[in-house]
């Protein structure tokens, strides 16, 4: 799965890092065009995408029901 999501502040890094850490899945942040990859647990990979102009989830697992609280409107 890939979804596309926002994380805008430091508060919302937290929170996904926490709720990431605790799935066992093995998930990524990327850039719209695969350019950057970094590990979804990682406070300084998901500090890093804020840099990025959109930031996407993937992951081989259905994690929805953990990123849809922090999916970006279309």
């Amino acid at each position: 799965m890939r979804i596309k999501i926002r994380l805008d502040t430091m508060s919302d890094i937290n929170a996904f890092v926490g709720d990431m850490t605790k799935s066992d899945a093995k998930a990524f942040l990327t850039d719209k065009n695969r350019n950057f990859i970094v590990s979804a647990k990682s406070m300084l990979g998901a500090v890093y995408s804020m840099e990025w102009d959109e930031v996407w989830c993937e992951c081989d697992d259905n994690i929805f029901h953990i990123v849809n609280k922090y999916r970006a409107d279309e």
